[in-house]
């Protein structure tokens, strides 16, 4: 006899039955979870600029590397092999699955200078955006709903254009968009 098992979820001495809806989002968010996980071990491997590649790539965006004249939005698209000689230029993670724990691939990526959050309602956090200070020169994290904080970004010194429309729950947006400005001067911010 074969049995399925059932997502683990607890249950309170109240609770009859678990929602559809309830394991559906479960699920979802567990498979997230796997997509923005970092593999340090395959970091050390293949380096951080083809790792991230593949992290991106698995949550539905896109890459575009230095010795590259395109985009590359399908994974299976990937050289194989060590990726130490690619360089990651930019990502755009647009309307993507990618978290705030995600940004964590960001770590060793020193030649990204392209970088599109746009719409990505899982980033709530943009401490590990300093991974990539020194040579972002472009990010979009317009509707992330889920920002409240942009002081971060004013370490991003090397920073040129920024898009933050539609980031409708900035603390105090007016006077840190004006902090914002006055730390990058030679910054374009949209809103």
């Amino acid at each position: 006899m074969i049995r399925y098992l059932q997502p683990c979820v607890l249950l309170s001495a109240k609770t009859k039955h678990i929602s559809p809806l309830l394991t559906k989002r479960s699920f979802y968010m567990w498979l997230n979870f796997v997509f923005n996980r970092v593999d340090y071990s395959r970091i050390e491997e293949f380096g951080p600029d083809r790792v991230a590649a593949e992290w991106i790539l698995r949550c539905g965006g896109g890459v575009k590397f230095h010795s590259h004249d395109s985009w590359m939005r399908n994974y299976n698209a990937l050289a194989p092999g060590p990726g130490h000689k690619y360089k990651l230029q930019g990502i755009d993670a647009q309307d993507t699955c990618v978290t705030t724990g995600g940004l964590l691939h960001l770590e060793g990526l020193h030649h990204l200078e392209y970088l599109s959050l746009h719409n990505c309602k899982y980033i709530t956090d943009l401490n590990h955006l300093q991974h990539v200070k020194n040579s972002l020169r472009e990010l979009d994290i317009g509707n992330c709903h889920g920002i409240s904080d942009i002081q971060p970004l004013e370490q991003m010194t090397k920073l040129q254009k920024l898009n933050l429309s539609g980031a409708s729950r900035i603390k105090d947006k007016d006077k840190s968009i004006s902090d914002l400005q006055k730390k990058l001067p030679e910054c374009e911010v949209k809103m």
